[in-house]
């Protein structure tokens, strides 16, 4: 059955639209600014003529960031630069409307249609703030006619600063200096390599000293060939704003701009910046369009906007509603307490639709197609899949954008394999499923949550005193322990039928008196996870325990084990997700509660953060494989998100939680600040 959404896109109404003037009646000493897109702290500060410091502390919350639609107050002295007048001899312009397609830039438009940028962007004031996106309808002069002056150059082949060029050729010659580099030139001329490169056809990958090639007829940053080393070249990936780059840098606007005059006119895709060698550590990279970010330093992606195009998800539940609708004995309230897959896939749904209502506050529009898998138990595997397959074939699946289920495993794996052949992504909801190279792994596996505990007690284990607990089913991990740790000491349970147990002094004999204590239990058995936490328990009072697990099953989850056992001993545990009491999280049951009128579960928090990201990487980058090449860590409500390829198969999400036990039975997170680098 199939179910079709549209969610439009909607348009904001400011409430403070009349304080964007340059006075303002409703402080009688300030005046008030609303932030434009693309605007930074920096240039409102140069646009009023007034310094930065001004306006951080009137707006104390623009430290951590600004955004468009924000009112700013402003000291009563801020007065708005006026625009220059447009030099311009003709009375009548006509105009032709273009519509940006993609990987165009404003000089590849500039170039097809003969007139200057900075003339377009006089047309476009946008283009001032904002940078030229795909879809966005433009004004192009057709009739502008640029005056002419004289050409002057300088004897060291280069252009007189003073003299710029202005006849019909966009073009000027350029003689390459000693050691310079196509990073230097385009760096001199605020241009992209890649228009650089596009002026000159053939250029190859260097640049050799005394070859000629074409420049803009443009005003040179410098005309001084950089040294390398004091100075570096970075290219602007897509995404990255003047916020995420002077962080980065630890530099001040002001420092930055200094060295790059062009930033005046806003930050770019592309764009070659000079930068001190000593800063940031960044590493240029000329492979791929967009720099991997720091693993850890989470990104906003509502701060990296680019597609705003509205963009079509499918997802695939097994909702049954034939044999719901088949079942006459069956009431609404009986169904949903026996039919757990049922419940599983109408509260993930609900969470698809708060992320799609949450995506359209941001201008974002998604076209939502449901359709019913009617998984049933009974049917076997066989069955059900053919169910995908009927899917697929019967629906036009050609400008699908992404798939987010099915829930089942056997059908995850069906879908997949149709869909790997369209080249279209497919969110999986679980781990332990076949991967193709199309195919989006949300959950961590428990391979990769091991892996981080077992990094986390590597860097941080030294000096302690560590026993390890295992049972049988679990040799494989006892033996990883033993290997990072190889003079742990080591308690055997013994077996019954009943589970596992240990003797009254088998742990108190290896607990130092003196030393940190580390316990390490792997174990899903409820008895012997009861037997240790109680045993562990007594000692608190006078020695230093903490207790550790590399896989928490859900036997912890029992009503035999005690809860505050666990907070006494800190127990630490790796998770992919996190349940902790926040603003964020108190304001998403808030907002869910209002929309549903019930408390949103586990499982529709996860389909809202999964289909939440998904939308914005949509909306970051120009697809998710090349989201996901970005190498962008994102976090919301309860998961995180950073997906890693091996090359050979789908993605897999490796960003995982480390929690613990704190005061009054609160979970807490542990920050990991080391690389998961363990191998099998």
């Amino acid at each position: 059955m199939k179910k079709s959404l549209f969610i439009g896109l909607i348009v904001f109404c400011c409430a403070f639209a009349k304080a964007c003037t340059s006075t303002s009646t409703a402080f009688q000493d300030y005046v008030s600014h609303q932030v434009q897109a693309g605007e930074t702290v920096y240039s409102i500060s140069k646009k009023y003529n007034i310094d930065e410091k001004q306006i951080l502390k009137l707006n104390p919350d623009a430290r951590k960031n600004i955004y468009e639609g924000l009112v700013l107050i402003l000291p009563s002295e801020a007065k708005a630069k006026k625009p220059r007048a447009i030099d311009m001899d003709q009375e009548d312009i006509t105009f032709k409307t273009h519509k940006v397609r993609r990987k165009e830039t404003l000089y590849s438009i500039s170039k097809r249609y003969g007139v200057p940028q900075d003339v377009i962007k006089r047309y476009n004031k946008q283009l001032y703030s904002s940078p030229l996106r795909k879809g966005d309808k433009i004004k192009i002069p057709t009739n502008y006619k640029e005056t002419t002056t004289t050409v002057v150059e300088q004897s060291g082949g280069g252009v007189s600063p003073n003299n710029i060029p202005t006849d019909g050729n966009p073009y000027e010659k350029y003689k390459v200096q000693p050691k310079e580099t196509k990073y230097g030139v385009a760096q001199r001329y605020g241009i992209t390599i890649a228009e650089l490169e596009a002026m000159n056809p053939g250029m190859g990958k260097g640049l050799q000293m005394g070859t000629t090639i074409n420049v803009p007829r443009k005003k040179p940053s410098s005309t001084e060939v950089i040294d390398k080393t004091e100075f570096d070249f970075y290219e602007v990936p897509k995404g990255d704003t003047m916020y995420s780059l002077l962080k980065r840098l630890e530099m001040n606007a002001d420092a930055l701009v200094d060295l790059n005059p062009a930033l005046a006119d806003g930050l770019k895709e592309g764009m070659v910046l000079k930068i001190p060698k000593a800063k940031g550590g960044i590493v240029v990279n000329t492979n791929i369009d967009i720099t991997p970010s720091e693993k850890g330093d989470f990104i906003d992606l509502r701060d990296s906007i680019t597609y705003t195009s509205a963009k079509k998800m499918v997802v695939m539940l097994p909702f049954g509603l034939k044999r719901i609708n088949g079942d006459s004995t069956m009431t609404k309230e009986k169904l949903l307490k026996s039919d757990r897959v049922l419940r599983l896939a109408l509260d993930f749904h609900s969470g698809i639709l708060m992320a799609i209502d949450q995506a359209k506050k941001e201008g974002l529009s998604v076209n939502l197609e449901v359709y019913d898998t009617e998984y049933d138990r009974k049917n076997g595997a066989s069955v059900n899949a053919r169910k995908i397959d009927d899917i697929i074939a019967r629906n036009n699946f050609d400008d699908v954008d992404v798939v987010i289920g099915p829930l089942i495993k056997a059908n995850v794996n069906r879908a997949s394999s149709l869909l790997s052949r369209k080249g279209i992504p497919l969110i999986a909801l679980s781990s332990g499923i076949e991967m193709r190279n199309t195919t989006f792994q949300t959950r961590p596996s428990d391979k990769i949550l091991r892996d981080r505990m077992l990094s986390y007690l590597k860097a941080n284990g030294q000096g302690k005193n560590i026993v390890i607990i295992a049972d049988a089913k679990n040799s494989s991990n006892k033996s990883k322990l033993m290997a990072l740790f190889p003079t742990a000491k080591t308690v055997t349970p013994r077996s019954s039928d009943s589970g596992y147990y240990l003797y009254p002094d088998d742990i108190p004999k290896q607990i130092s008196a003196t030393q940190d204590n580390w316990v390490i239990l792997e174990t899903n058995d409820v008895p012997l996870i009861s037997n240790v936490t109680t045993s562990l328990n007594t000692m608190v009072a006078d020695k230093n325990v903490t207790l550790f697990t590399t896989d928490k099953g859900s036997a912890y989850d029992s009503d035999e084990i005690q809860h505050m056992h666990l907070m006494n001993l800190k127990f630490h545990f790796p998770s992919f997700s996190k349940e902790i009491l926040s603003e964020t999280t108190l304001s998403f049951d808030d907002a869910y509660e209002d929309m549903f009128d019930v408390s949103p579960s586990m499982v529709a928090k996860r389909g809202y953060d999964i289909a939440y990201d998904v939308i914005l990487r949509l909306a970051y980058a120009d697809d998710l494989f090349q989201a996901a090449a970005s190498g962008v860590e994102t976090q919301y409500i309860e998961h995180k998100f950073h997906y890693s390829n091996d090359g050979s198969s789908g993605f897999y999400n490796d960003a995982v939680y480390l929690m613990k036990y704190g005061e009054d039975l609160q979970l807490e997170e542990v920050k990991m600040t080391v690389p998961l680098d363990l191998k099998d």
